[in-house]
This record gives C-alpha cells, structure tokens and sequence, in this order.
C-alpha cells in the first residue's frame, strides 16, 4: 500500500533561482538609531524614486537600545526582504540628485562588466593595491571631509566597503560571519565573505551624503584585533585597505615574534 502525503511540493527550477521578476526592485533595509535621522533618510528616498509602489522599506530597530549589531542586522533584514535587490544602509545617510533610476543603471552596468559582482556600495578599499604604506581608496560621496568626493577611478573593484551604504541581489546573497560582532569591519567581512564565494565587491557612480564621520574608540581596536584572528590564517600577511585605514592580516602573536 502506498501513502500519498497531503502536501503539495513546490518544484524548483534553476531559472527560478535567478533574479525573479516578482516582489519590488528595493528593499531599503537601515539600522536605525536616530528616529529623526531615519525620516531624514526616507524623506530622499521617497523623493528620488523609491516608493512603494518598487520598493519596500525595513529597519533594524535600535532607538532604545542595541538590539542588533552589525553583524546581526544583516541576517535579520535579509530574511524577511523581498526585492531583488538589497540595500543595507545607516540612519544618517541622505540621497541627493541619484534615484532609483540611477542606481538601477549602474547595477545593470555592473551586470555587463562583471557577472560576479556581490556587493556594490559608495566608499572602500581599492582591489588588491600594489602599494601599501597609505590607504588607497574608491569614493563617490558628500561627508564630513568634503563634498561631491571622488577618488580613484569609479565604477571600480575594491576589496573592503564602507558600512553606510551596501547593495546586494538578493539572488546571490552574502551572509557576514557567525564569529564576529560588534560595530565595526562588517562591510569588510562581508566583502572577503564575497571573495571567498568567488564574487567582487565594487563602488559604483552613486552621488549620496553620508553625515557620519565614524569613530574610532576601544571597541574599535577590539574588533580590528578579532577580525585580523579570524581573516589573518585565510589571507595570510594580505595588506587590505578599507575607509578607516590599512589592516594588516598578520596575527598579534606574529607580529611579536617577529
């Protein structure tokens, strides 16, 4: 006698496993500290394109206290979105002149010139420099160091990006490390995360003001020493430029011997 399960199977094909045209083109996710800042953020959004009729907006909610950090936050938001395309953000970013428009063309850029790309943000680490002794970066941003900023040649591969602002095809989604938490280097993690997968990271042309300036206190250099432990062993002595300065993948204990 054969029993047939009352259930209903979903079966999937490899097509279905590429970009659907289902669901918003955006999910907006933030990791929001500052309700005032957070409408700030919304209110360019809104004006520049992203509505809810093509995207839809999450928030890590850390207006009372640290319920996520930022390697949690991640893992949260990417769960539950829904567009084909994710972007993790801060509280204190604000968009300018580029939309939704804009970035959908740079990202349909990023598509011709490298089917590998994972992530793609506005600030980071230029891919595997030949020097080492200064950070050699890619920017395209307003922040507190100046305006309209551009450094080095952009669109263009980096290695390392900045946390403010980082887009992902939900797709081919990149998941930051279990090992690590705090604040710090996860826009880092994520993108050697990406290399590891086989996949780049690169800042593309995406004009936006990020009113942050970054701080740099204990828990800083704690979070430096764990992610160097953790990375130093996969890439060892590689020199990885990111926005806040040269890590050097050498263990401490190496370093001390020698």
């Amino acid at each position: 006698m054969t029993l047939t399960p009352n259930v209903t199977p979903t079966y999937v094909t490899p097509t279905e496993l590429t970009d659907s045209a289902d669901g918003p083109d955006f999910t907006i996710c933030t990791l929001l500290r500052s309700q005032e800042k957070y409408d700030r953020l919304l209110g360019s959004f809104l004006r520049n394109g992203f509505t809810a009729a093509n995207s839809e907006f999450l928030a890590a909610d850390n207006r009372d206290a640290n319920r996520f950090d930022g390697y949690s936050w991640h893992k949260a938001l990417l769960a539950q979105a829904k567009g084909r395309c994710v972007i993790f953000c801060h509280d204190d970013i604000e968009l300018l002149e580029a939309g939704r428009a804009e970035l959908l063309a740079a990202l349909a850029e990023l598509d011709r010139t490298d089917p590998h790309w994972l992530l793609a943000g506005v600030a980071g680490g230029r891919y595997r420099p030949r020097k080492h002794h200064r950070r050699l970066l890619r920017l395209r941003i307003s922040d507190p160091y100046g305006e309209d900023r551009v450094l080095g040649s952009v669109p263009g591969r980096v290695e390392t990006l900045d946390e403010c602002f980082i887009v992902m095809r939900r797709s081919r989604p990149v998941i930051g490390s279990y090992d690590l938490d705090g604040f710090h280097f996860y826009g880092p993690d994520l993108c050697l995360q990406a290399e590891l997968l086989g996949g780049s990271a690169h800042v593309i042309d995406f004009h936006l003001r990020h009113h942050g300036g970054g701080t740099k206190d204990q828990s800083f250099e704690e979070a430096r020493e764990r992610f160097v432990r953790k990375y130093a062993p996969l890439f060892p002595g590689r020199h990885l430029h990111c926005t806040t300065g040269v890590v050097h993948l050498v263990p401490p204990e190496a370093k001390e011997g020698g």
